[in-house]
């Protein structure tokens, strides 16, 4: 029998118990996770010396965020045969960063008896007759924390691009181990919440989740993206007193 571990953010009464089916799970996580920012990173070429206005104005710097080096193409495409190698390393960062919201949602730790690995990816795709046992259920903001650093710390100049949105996500599993034959073996010390300065935020924020170092994803399964996004030029200059300077910020809509 194949074992899964998995994880479930929502507010304390709407944690499930043990024994109950699978889909009360993704039920309980569709009030855990409900908003995020998809953030795009772009290194600016070391000829560059425009200005973020300029980029918007030669309709390079577009609301769909794509790179406004490339002409207009999506940064996600692969590079066209024969391009520079640096092209496809000017995207440094493409990401959905959900809102974990520490203070106010609980952690809910289950284990899946019965997993297939056999189809699909997600513990969830397959459970014929799997029994759901709870394995911990506390508030996030009791769980040991980390920090990281986000953003780029090689010095340069680069362009943020950030949209707010809606989302749903699946729970929380991880990715690279995500069925074993062996019972877990949980304790809940090795739980960590990630925090990171982001961009020339004040405070840290949350920006995931890991179980003994490996990083919990939380597959995003819907999205309603707000109808604007912002541009943002940055630099990072290590020998200054602060790190990050924000030269520029353009909020822009959609044609």
């Amino acid at each position: 029998m194949s074992h899964a571990l998995v994880f479930v953010l929502a507010p304390e009464s709407l944690l499930p118990a043990d024994g109950v089916p699978a889909r009360d799970l993704v039920e309980a996580q569709r009030f855990g996770l409900r908003s995020g920012v998809a953030l795009r990173i772009f290194r600016a070429p070391g000829e560059w010396e425009g200005q973020l206005d300029d980029l918007v104005g030669e309709g390079r710097a577009v609301a769909a965020g794509l790179d406004p080096f490339a002409g207009g193409a999506d940064p996600g495409a692969p590079a066209p045969t024969g391009s520079a190698p640096g092209v496809r390393r000017r995207l440094l960062c493409d990401a959905l960063v959900p809102h974990f919201e520490p203070r106010s949602l609980w952690l809910g730790v289950y284990q899946l008896s019965g997993a297939s690995s056999e189809t699909g990816e997600h513990p969830l795709d397959n459970l014929p007759e799997g029994t759901v046992r709870c394995l911990d259920r506390f508030p996030l903001r009791d769980a040991e924390n980390e920090t990281c650093w986000f953003y780029p710390t090689e010095d340069g100049r680069y362009l943020g691009w950030e949209n707010q949105g809606r989302i749903e996500t699946l729970p929380g599993f991880l990715p690279e181990r995500p069925f074993q034959e062996d019972a877990i073996d949980y304790e809940r010390g090795a739980v960590h919440v990630l925090w990171s300065l982001m961009a020339d935020d004040l405070a840290l924020t949350c920006v995931g989740l890991t179980f003994r170092g490996r990083r919990i994803e939380w597959p995003v399964i819907r999205t309603q993206p707000e109808p604007f996004a912002t541009w943002t030029c940055f630099e990072v200059d290590s020998g200054a007193e602060s790190t990050y300077q924000e030269n520029a910020s353009i909020t822009l809509f959609p044609d």
